[in-house]
């Protein structure tokens, strides 16, 4: 005997039946008048017993931010620029060609970098003075086209525009919402089963529901027959999340190598995250667009360590005793103790650093970090790094890149390979990616040598090996994940087929 169909069931595979193709689940729902979430439950287990197919739909709109907004009605800012520096007859000083093109102190920085990137601009110096020059007779931006397209009401454009369209994004002019549909349909090979179940045991209660129990229904009709040899559909159990997993397996490789574990506060003063690393109290990083700011119950924190403060002070002000210039600017103690949510691990590193400055020294920390970021396939607002230092004489790079291989190695990344890089605070620096089967060549992290102006204010002269990797981009490429998205996908059904095999 066949297994036997629900009432549920029974409606919406004769439904599906009449229809004849490939539906969305909303059109079911409302030839039923039933609710769009009792239907995708009824589809799902029809599906689990092979009867339907489910196919999920996302459809990608956009909408401009209110930034976007005044770019699209007035024109972007290095536009504006640009056609001020023209209307002063191709040559002008960055002042004054700012105040022609009418631009503001918050945007004047922006359409200076962009001009240049554009290269509609040189920039050069002149006595000590900023001179802007033209270099082409109109900026051509599709960008422009883009923003003013959405304005008058577009939800997406060709894919020709998907470059301008990801520059929109990563400067947030535009925001991405994305809305996910389901379509369902009968498996073809299936249809004489279905029929089958449709005319067997059409009559009698099959579910036995409160109401009929009360009623009294169930006296005068007979129940439908159970096939107790069937055996039962697939029972799903609890697990743990497959990338827990994948972190804690994360934790026993580093431990493994000789490291030990170290926490940090989620809460950060900036001093902690950008000043002890030797970034300059003005680079982008700061902004808001970058990092998220804490504002309340309260938006600044105390420096408890006095001689470290101004040995840092020191440093990025004329280069302290490292031989280095510094950044040759006022370094404010108000900027230093604003408090972010920390937008990367490192800082960690540097209180570990801070307790323990003799070495031999291996540190690694696995934990939460929060970015203002632009959603993405590979990029999200918060992600989990694996950071890890190393301090001993006589390190070099060749060291570093030999314990990144045996990172990715270990969780099985087979191609790896590493190219110079360049952040604030590390010198010489390496990029290490990873050979993604779909996506190709995705960026794991960064890493480095810690330079002098980070490491001296400590009283540290030993060489100091560093590095953040993506956790989230390390399981990617090990497990061929598409997007970083799925990494925290409410799915049931992705979370029950998948698993981190070591």
């Amino acid at each position: 005997m066949s297994e036997q169909l629900t009432e549920g069931e029974r409606t919406v595979l004769s439904e599906l039946q009449n229809l004849g193709q490939r539906v969305p689940v909303s059109q079911i729902a409302n030839n039923l008048n039933q609710a769009e979430e009792r239907i995708t439950s009824i589809l799902n287990s029809l599906a689990t017993r092979n009867l339907v197919v489910i196919h999920r739909k996302e459809i990608v709109s956009y909408l401009l931010t209110d930034e976007g907004m005044k770019y699209a009605e007035f024109g972007l800012p290095e536009i504006l620029l640009f056609n001020g520096v023209k209307d002063l007859g191709g040559k002008a000083t960055f002042d004054d060609a700012v105040t022609q093109s009418g631009l503001d102190p918050k945007t004047k920085g922006i359409a200076m970098n962009w001009t240049r990137r554009n290269g509609w601009l040189q920039i050069s110096k002149d006595d000590g003075v900023t001179v802007l020059s033209s270099l082409v007779d109109v900026p051509e931006s599709e960008l422009s086209d883009v923003l003013i397209q959405f304005s008058m009401g577009k939800k997406s454009l060709p894919r020709t525009y998907d470059d301008s369209i990801k520059q929109a994004l990563e400067r947030k002019l535009i925001s991405e919402s994305i809305m996910k549909t389901f379509e369902s349909e009968i498996i073809g090979s299936k249809s004489g089963e279905i029929e089958q179940l449709l005319s067997a045991g059409g009559e009698g209660i099959g579910d036995l529901t409160p109401e009929i129990l009360s009623s009294g229904a169930w006296k005068e009709q007979s129940f439908r027959p159970y096939n107790v040899d069937v055996t039962p559909p697939y029972s799903n159990y609890g697990k743990k999340h497959p990338y827990a997993e994948f972190n804690d397996w994360l934790r026993e490789i580093m431990v493994g190598l000789g490291f030990t574990e170290w926490f940090g506060p989620y809460v950060e003063t900036e001093f902690w995250g950008h000043d002890a690393l030797f970034v300059p109290q003005d680079h982008v990083a700061r902004e808001v667009q970058d990092q998220f700011r804490v504002a309340a119950p309260f938006d600044h924190g105390h420096i408890f360590d006095k001689k470290y403060y101004k040995a840092v002070k020191a440093v990025h002000e004329h280069g302290g005793d490292t031989g280095s210039k510094g950044w040759d600017w006022p370094y404010s103690e108000e900027v230093a103790t604003r408090l972010c949510l920390r937008p990367h691990t490192t800082p960690v590193s540097m209180r570990f650093l801070h307790e323990h400055r003799e070495g031999p020294q291996k540190m690694f920390i696995l934990d939460r970090n929060f970015r203002s970021e632009t959603l993405s396939a590979t990029h999200a607002q918060e992600f989990d790094q694996l950071e890890g230092i190393i301090m001993d004489k006589g390190l070099t790079l060749r060291d570093l890149m030999g314990y990144l291989k045996s990172i990715c190695k270990g969780v099985g990344i087979e191609k790896i390979k590493f190219k110079p890089g360049q952040f604030p605070f590390t010198e010489p620096s390496v990029e290490t990616f990873g050979k993604h089967e779909t996506l190709g060549w995705i960026e794991l992290g960064g890493s480095g040598i810690f330079r002098p102006e980070v490491t001296r204010p400590l009283g540290i002269k030993e060489p100091v090996l560093a590095w953040g990797i993506g956790s989230g981009r390390l399981y990617m490429a090990s497990m061929q994940i598409n997007d970083i998205r799925d990494l925290f996908s409410r799915d049931l059904n992705w979370l029950r087929r998948s698993s981190f095999l070591r």
